[in-house]
């Protein structure tokens, strides 16, 4: 098999958009609609965000599956914890076809981003875990935090209960990124700084707006959900309980709230 292979080799049905992320933006921008996926105050924005995570279980799957072929050489009780997130993500990629179904949508509806599978192109499996389970794992803990807090307010147990059984895992998979990356770095300085700077370019680039914002600080703006109205948060906040369970400091959370620069992700 071949190591660090491109997205386009990613097998899909053959009716299955799989786009680059700025493709998708530029395409949103000409129709007059958000960079983003799907920004809160737009008609498809459970349907498109629960697409987003969906294709980001799959690469996420395929992405761990591949960081156990492209570094045989890793501790025996990485790769196990490699195998281990493989497994998960194939749970996920399963629970998320189903609340698809839930609410009235299916995989391929939506074209499907590169985001998570473009972190897989590291070469070193300290900044592979740094990119993929520190930074985009990181980023859907707090994306499903948010998912969690509109069920709640729509009154959906089922939706509500299936992404907090989905978050649970993604916390142990941040954490073993967490451990991974130190213990990987350990005694390497350097190594331990470029590992920190991919998931940096990582954190910068799906960084949400000019700085994440904590859950006191956020705006909500009033959105049609399933036929019935709730207010919902109006941008993307950080999960800080889940995260420092999964091994971040207060520190680099601060970091977060603070802000890289403008993008989106999901």
């Amino acid at each position: 098999m071949e190591r660090m292979i491109p997205v386009d080799k990613l097998a899909r049905p053959e009716d299955h958009i799989l786009l680059p992320a700025n493709r998708t933006r530029n395409a949103r921008s000409e129709q007059g609609l958000s960079p983003g996926n799907a920004m809160p105050y737009e008609d498809d924005f459970l349907k498109s965000r629960m697409h987003g995570i969906c294709g980001g279980e799959f690469q996420a799957m395929e992405a761990a599956g591949r960081t156990l072929y492209d570094f045989p050489d890793a501790p025996w009780e990485f790769q196990l914890d490699m195998a281990r997130q493989v497994w998960d993500e194939s749970r996920h990629a399963e629970i998320y076809m189903k609340l698809l179904e839930y609410v009235g949508s299916y995989y391929g509806e939506f074209p499907e981003g590169e985001v998570l599978w473009s972190c897989t192109q590291a070469d070193d499996p300290a900044a592979r875990v740094a990119g993929i389970n520190r930074g985009l794992e990181g980023l859907a803990c707090d994306v499903f935090e948010q998912l969690i807090r509109i069920a709640q307010k729509m009154g959906d147990a089922i939706i509500e209960r299936s992404v907090d059984y989905v978050l649970a895992d993604e916390i142990t998979h941040v954490r073993m990124g967490s451990q991974w990356m130190r213990k990987l770095t350990e005694g390497d300085p350097a190594r331990y700084k470029r590992a920190q700077e991919f998931q940096d370019r990582i954190d910068e680039l799906f960084n949400f707006g000019p700085g994440r914002k904590r859950i006191e600080d956020v705006g909500h703006i009033k959105q049609r959900v399933n036929e019935k109205e709730i207010e919902i948060d109006a941008s993307l906040t950080i999960a800080r309980e889940a995260r420092l369970l999964a091994g971040f400091t207060e520190e680099e959370i601060d970091r977060l709230v603070k802000g890289f620069g403008k993008s989106s992700a999901y």
